[in-house]
């Protein structure tokens, strides 16, 4: 009996893959950025998103990705373009070191990379996807220009809708890994600034793990609040929060929100990004009244 498909199979698999390919291009393409927000928002949320009247954080996010469309995004969502912007605003001693940038993935070779320390392999033009190198000679690395081959073919905009993204040149950018004495990657607080003032400090423990999110206000009292990950135990404020403070602050000050993200290393502060749709405004919060509470800290100018 063979094991090989016939031609009926074929032509079926054929079709399946074409109508599956129709249905991807109407749902992320033919889609307008507001319909894709509002089937989206109503599916997590379980409301209709109300544009005209936002109060939410979450919807005013919406409204924001929406209506708030400036260069500047471009340059703050691309992680190597945005580098001269801090160095610029806060200067060059915040960014951790770039070692490499290869626009081909072909690139991604044990002989190309630095030879002494680790580091971590990730695109300038979306997020989530990274590879991280302790051991050159452990990682499979056709398999690594197999992935970063089909991560600079993708157009990170069309994920949530984040405007940003659409128009940056796709590369891929090595940088040295930070790990504290232990060995261990720190954590990064991501800092919410409305105009320019932070009022939060969200705080992402273990996430290679058992990822854990806190919340605190700039005193760093522990709040109850609860985004997509639950809350972890209380722990240690970092020695420089104040400094990691003020230049949040700096970077934020023309922006109506930008949550901006520092990594803590010991007695180091290295600038991680710059945020302006956190979950792409669709991360719900354990009681809604947090997201109210985040809402009214957000003044839209919609003139």
């Amino acid at each position: 009996m063979s094991i090989l498909p016939n031609k009926k199979q074929i032509d079926n698999s054929f079709a399946l893959s074409f109508i599956f390919k129709i249905f991807l291009w109407f749902k992320y393409i033919v889609t307008s950025d507001e319909a894709y927000a509002k089937k989206i928002f109503l599916r997590r949320f379980g409301k209709e998103l109300d544009l005209k009247n936002p109060k939410t954080f979450n919807e005013k996010v919406q409204w924001l990705k929406l209506n708030d469309r400036k260069s500047i995004h471009t340059i703050c969502a691309d992680k190597i373009a945005v580098r001269e912007l801090v160095k610029d605003k806060i200067g060059e001693e915040y960014l951790i070191p770039l070692e490499k940038v290869f626009l081909d993935p072909k690139d991604l070779k044990l002989e190309n990379l630095p030879a002494d320390y680790p580091t971590i392999i990730k695109c300038n033009h979306n997020s989530g996807a990274y590879t991280i190198v302790k051991d050159k000679d452990s990682i499979d690395w056709k398999k690594e220009r197999l992935k970063y081959s089909n991560l600079l073919k993708q157009n990170y905009y069309y994920q949530g809708r984040e405007w940003q993204y659409k128009n940056i040149e796709p590369k891929i950018l090595v940088e040295k890994l930070l790990f504290d004495s232990k060995g261990n990657v720190p954590n990064d607080y991501k800092i919410f600034c409305f105009k320019g003032e932070a009022k939060f400090i969200q705080v992402d423990i273990d996430r290679q793990k058992n990822h854990l999110r806190n919340f605190y206000d700039t005193s760093w009292n522990l709040l109850p609040i609860e985004l997509i990950y639950r809350k972890g135990g209380d722990i240690d404020k970092p020695i420089k929060l104040d400094l990691m403070i003020d230049l949040a602050g700096k970077l934020s000050k023309n922006f109506p929100f930008a949550r901006v993200d520092f990594y803590s290393l010991e007695n180091e502060i290295y600038f991680g990004e710059i945020t302006f749709h956190p979950e792409a405004g669709f991360g719900v919060f354990n009681d809604e009244k947090y997201d109210i509470e985040l809402g009214s800290y957000l003044e839209l100018e919609k003139n």
